[in-house]
């Protein structure tokens, strides 16, 4: 299985996504430390899901006007978006 880390600024961000994923979605996912081999510049949380929620998270950020540092790979940690 393959899987995704959706990067956010703050817990918050993340619990929100978190909690529509599932509500809506029924998607479940867990709120991780950002790993350090993500080269961001401030302390950060990250969801980690399956890849194959990837659009759906997407645009669930998007759609609630929330604010991502972008979704990376979870095994080589490459940005996917």
């Amino acid at each position: 299985m393959n899987y995704i880390l959706v990067v956010f600024a703050s817990l918050a961000s993340a619990n929100r996504v978190k909690s529509l994923l599932k509500n809506k979605f029924n998607i479940t996912s867990a709120i991780v430390q950002t790993p350090g081999s993500i080269n961001l510049k401030s302390c950060s949380y990250s969801l980690k899901l399956l890849s194959e929620h990837t659009d759906t998270v997407w645009n669930i950020i998007k759609q609630n006007k929330l604010s991502s540092k972008g979704i990376f790979s979870a095994s080589d940690y490459s940005k996917i978006r």
